[in-house]
């Protein structure tokens, strides 16, 4: 983490900050909440869940992990009825009679496909099966993901203390807002200099209940890091990290010990076995707490995941498959151009299925223009809490398009605003997008942005949606 400083931002996730950027990662109004908002909801997902054998996605800058998270939290939480245990011991019985036969017949399978052998889902309770491909080019990142904690608001513990029963009265309300401001004072709290770098305040008071990563996630996320990176996963430099002083703190104990023990038990010893599974999975029918009607096994089996850590415009010139929803979570386009080119964007319209969508965070018009020169229809995610365009989304079918652009906007990306990166051969350096970009700025005869919204201004005819 000698790159990066985790901090709190407002609704109690963990965020982090770039030295090298001198910039945030994620939003300060809430992380969680970002990824909920403007990748999650408008993903379509809620319509083709289910409906579909096999799901892909495609999470470009994974980071630590909130936009796939969140996708696995919702997946899970609208199927618990479909998930739901039956018998806890008939569940342990089939697993010791796989291993035992595993066993005599000598068969030598890796942990995925082991973990399939065990009892399938009834054709009545189909589920759609997600593979998900995480971009990233920091595989420390990567590695810290499942073991971040995610604060519980005061609202959430002063809930679990005092029943919600009398909430028609305006004295549960006052009585609550009291107990969150004196519960507050004792949570958390960022370094002065981050605090006022972003002027942050910890607010988190009201993250909205929805907004949560369900419990099994994490756990689901490490064992797939474990498929993926073997017993290098659990690496010195990881164990040293979640240690620090400063930065020890962000971390779940109970993700470090469950990492530690999939490190002694799944990868030194027993992994042909498929052992710590199945241990873990004794751990959460009679011991753990944690979500105890939803059976692990089969939450699990619901995703697959890969992990590329390279430059992400390498790793998608090997991509092979198309997918049906993909997040781009870069970084500001201002500082990572490289992921913004028209490029490098036509290459993820290529992968993009033709019902899938793109979504990005981004508002601008150079990053929607680029959407557009990259063959894209455009439009915007909106968000009916705040009333507002927070987000930008685009897709191969214009019919998909839900809010899409207005004249107005549409306009603003023809202007010298709307100039794209380029990136030839997806091989420019940082510099040399920028600079190329600087130049076709001052040599374009388009209009500038600032005079085009004066002139829009002096108008008084309505926008139309294009």
């Amino acid at each position: 983490m000698r790159d990066y400083e985790p901090y709190y931002t407002e609704d109690g996730s963990i965020g982090l900050y770039s030295f090298a950027e001198k910039d945030v990662f994620h939003s300060k109004y809430g992380a969680l909440t970002e990824a909920w908002e403007k990748f999650i909801l408008p993903s379509n997902i809620s319509n083709i869940i289910n409906t579909k054998e096999s799901i892909n996605i495609l999470d470009v800058c994974y980071g630590i992990g909130y936009n796939t998270k969140a996708l696995m939290s919702f997946v899970i939480d609208n199927n618990k009825n479909k998930i739901l245990k039956k018998n806890i011991f008939q569940k342990l019985l089939v697993n010791i009679n796989n291993i035992v036969s595993i066993c005599n017949n000598n068969q030598k399978k890796n942990k995925r496909s082991l973990s399939l052998c065990n009892d399938t889902i009834c054709d009545d309770n189909f589920l759609s099966f997600f593979n998900i491909d995480c971009l990233e080019i920091n595989e420390e990142l990567i590695k810290l993901s499942p073991l971040f904690k995610t604060i519980k608001t005061p609202g959430e513990i002063y809930s679990q203390i005092v029943p919600d029963i009398f909430n028609c009265f305006d004295t549960y309300y006052k009585i609550k807002n009291i107990f969150e401001n004196l519960l507050s004072i004792f949570y958390p709290k960022n370094k002065k200099d981050i605090r006022d770098l972003l002027d942050l305040k910890f607010k988190n008071m009201h993250i909205e209940k929805e907004y949560k990563i369900n419990n099994l996630v994490n756990y689901i996320i490490l064992n797939r890091l474990y498929e993926n990176f073997g017993k290098e996963y659990f690496s010195d430099n990881i164990k040293k990290i979640i240690k620090e002083r400063y930065t020890s703190r962000f971390f779940s104990k109970s993700m470090i010990k469950y990492a530690k023990f999939n490190h002694f038990w799944g990868y030194n010893s027993s992994s042909e076995w498929n052992l710590s599974t199945f241990l873990h999975n004794i751990y959460y029918s009679l011991l753990s707490k944690r979500d105890k009607n939803i059976d692990f096994k089969a939450a699990e089996r619901l995703f697959n995941m890969s992990f590329y850590v390279n430059d992400a415009r390498k790793t998608i010139l090997k991509l092979n498959k198309s997918y049906d929803c993909i997040f781009l979570d870069a970084f500001a386009y201002t500082k990572a151009p490289q992921l913004w080119s028209v490029e490098f964007i036509s290459k993820l319209a290529e992968l993009l299925q033709p019902a899938g969508l793109l979504l990005t965070y981004s508002n601008s018009a150079q990053v929607r223009n680029t959407l557009i020169e990259a063959g894209l229809h455009v439009g915007k995610i909106y968000n009916e809490k705040s009333n507002k365009f927070i987000g930008t989304v685009a897709a191969k079918d214009k019919s998909l398009i839900e809010f899409p652009l207005n004249n107005y906007e549409y306009g603003l990306c023809t202007t010298k605003a709307g100039i794209p990166y380029h990136d030839p051969n997806l091989a420019f350096s940082n510099k040399e997008i920028l600079e190329l970009r600087e130049y076709e700025y001052r040599h374009s005869n388009l209009m500038s942005s600032s005079k085009y919204m004066k002139l829009r201004s002096m108008r008084s005819e309505n926008d139309e949606e294009v």
